[in-house]
């Protein structure tokens, strides 16, 4: 279904410019959308780059998710509505409640759920102490986890005007029209925190089309392996550094590391030198420069310990012919189908054989292809046909 000219829509996000993974969704999304007919009004929390997404940004500066609602930014958004009269609002990573209603005004209110923030206080949904996913609700079992996991604050009045705050942002949620989510995991995070399922939608993200438009790079000769996202601890690249320590070293491949540089990726530095595996860090990288380092490499690793919402990396990597080996965490296990690996979270002597497995050459012909067949399904004009059905769909029944 492809909107007429006339069909208007208001974008809320957090950050106009090139910060990051939802960043990259909005730079490939917005430009389709306005090819498909839908004129765009850009309002972001904070403006790194007005033109970032291809259409003019400028900011409203409502509460981010560590700050309390700004009255003022809601009824800026009221006028703003007032004045554009928008078929349809879509929100992305907004973290104000008070914003999220003021969307209310439009015909239809739409949010993106990119992570676990709006139904975690802690933000990951992962016991700081030990480590362990959480499969709980949003709820009294906060609480519970405070006292014996150390979640957020830990047992203090913080954990709980947190927890009181993030209850305030679910129940705006639950109150729009649709939630687009990339995953089946996802939506049933979001069910399982009250959304009543005929609301949430899922549309797994787009990669990039111009990975799509060209053909992959060959076999490289060498043997390496990237890794590319946050260097936080729950991204597992400890982990990953000590399943290659597993591989014989005449069989072992090298790790280049695209990220920027935090006391985690350090460590993991040391942990490899310590345990003969070469390491070398790329630096942060712009969009296209992650795809000349996957264009470099034999395979895409994508270790997480923590549910990931979707992991969007590994189709990218499939989209340059890259095959991918990680851990089944969150959305992993829905997208891996026969261009990767996926083992266990936390399986490291498994992931060693995986990443032995898809370095064979027969093996990585394989793999390349079928991961490469899978991305197709991906394109940022299939993405924006889904969402637009979606958001200009009528209203789901009470």
């Amino acid at each position: 279904m492809s909107p007429g000219p006339s069909r208007t829509a208001v974008v809320l996000c957090d950050i106009a410019g090139s910060e990051g993974g939802t960043e990259s969704y909005l730079a490939r999304i917005i430009p389709e959308l306005a090819r498909a007919g839908v004129a765009i009004t850009l309002r972001a929390r904070r403006v790194v780059d007005a033109q970032a997404f291809g259409v003019s940004a400028a900011p409203i500066a409502w509460a981010s998710d560590a700050e309390a609602p700004s009255p003022p930014a809601a009824a800026e958004v009221v006028a703003l509505l007032d004045a554009v009269r928008p078929d349809l609002v879509l929100l992305s990573n907004v973290f104000d409640p008070g914003v999220m209603r003021a969307a209310r005004a439009a015909p239809r209110a739409i949010v993106r759920v990119h992570d676990h923030r709006l139904f975690c206080p802690h933000g990951d949904r992962i016991y700081p102490q030990f480590r362990a996913m959480c499969s709980r609700p949003m709820g009294t079992a906060c609480l519970v986890n405070a006292i014996v996991h150390g979640c957020v604050e830990g047992p203090r009045a913080g954990t709980l005007r947190r927890l009181r705050a993030r209850e305030t942002l679910r129940d705006a949620v639950c109150d729009l029209d649709s939630i687009v989510v990339s995953s089946q995991f996802m939506a049933g995070l979001c069910a399982l925190n009250g959304v009543a399922r005929k609301r949430i939608a899922v549309i797994p993200p787009p990669v990039a089309a111009e990975s799509l438009a060209m053909p992959p790079a060959p076999m490289p000769d060498g043997r390496r392996l990237l890794f590319a996202g946050r260097l936080v601890r729950d991204k597992g690249l400890h982990s990953l550094v000590r399943a290659l320590a597993r591989i014989p070293a005449e069989r072992r491949p090298a790790l280049d590391v695209a990220g920027r540089a935090t006391a985690d990726s350090r460590s993991a530095e040391a942990l490899a030198a310590g345990s003969g595996v070469t390491l070398r860090m790329l630096g942060q990288l712009e969009p296209a420069g992650v795809a000349r380092a996957m264009d470099q490499v034999r395979a895409v690793a994508v270790p997480s310990l923590w549910p990931e919402p979707f992991g969007l990396v590994g189709i990218e990597a499939y989209a340059r012919g890259r095959p991918v080996v990680a851990y089944a965490a969150g959305g992993i296990p829905e997208w891996i189908g026969a261009g990767g690996i996926a083992v266990t979270p936390g399986d490291e002597a498994g992931l060693a054989r995986a990443i032995v497995e898809v370095m064979e050459d027969g093996r990585w012909n394989d793999l390349a292809a079928s991961g490469r067949h899978q991305a197709m399904r991906y394109s940022p004009a299939a993405h924006v046909a889904a969402l637009i059905d979606r958001c200009f769909a009528p209203s789901p029944a009470p």
